[in-house]
């Protein structure tokens, strides 16, 4: 048996933790599983040693606009995470990134949770979050949940809301 150095639960040999505590159970003079350090491993090639394997080019920044088209309101921010487009509804605790309420989102048939912009690496993408107006792109209806690829200039509609999307900048981050 084994008695656990913290809280002296007995346990069967060979028990790794506590059930009682979780305290890890076998000692220094039992056989321990402790990883190598990729350092000490001399028969990997140097790169793999070094972390170098596969070298990541920086991050980009991305900044992108949005414009309503109507209102001639214009929103900009980086892109660096999933942002939500819709209107706001404090009873059902929905607040978007990029909130059209002042724009007339509720009688224009802007969803709550209407679309969103995301992006991988240099690419921005449009997606329909199943709403029930749609959501149109350069005049085309989206499939909702199908991400699509937006370039600078193109037009968004929302419901009946109007927006376009330019995509301002890409630069190195330093």
């Amino acid at each position: 048996m084994i008695r656990c150095p913290s809280c002296g639960k007995q346990h069967p040999e060979n028990t790794l933790f506590c059930g009682e505590c979780g305290a890890y159970l076998l000692d220094e003079g039992r056989k321990r599983t402790d990883p190598l350090a990729i350092e000490d491993v001399e028969w990997l090639p140097t790169d793999v040693r070094t972390g170098n394997l596969f070298p990541v080019p920086a991050p980009r920044s991305l900044t992108v606009r949005l414009a309503v088209q109507e209102s001639g309101r214009e929103v900009e921010f980086g892109l660096t995470k999933e942002v939500s487009i819709g209107r706001l509804d404090p009873a059902t605790a929905t607040f978007p990134d990029i909130d059209l309420t002042t724009d007339g989102a509720m009688q224009k048939g802007v969803s709550r949770r209407h679309a969103k912009l995301t992006r991988k690496g240099a690419e921005v993408f449009l997606e329909d979050l199943g709403s029930v107006n749609g959501t149109l792109l350069n005049g085309k209806r989206l499939t909702p949940y199908l991400p699509h690829v937006l370039n600078d200039s193109d037009e968004i509609r929302v419901g009946q809301l109007s927006l376009s999307i330019h995509i301002l900048q890409t630069a190195e981050e330093v």
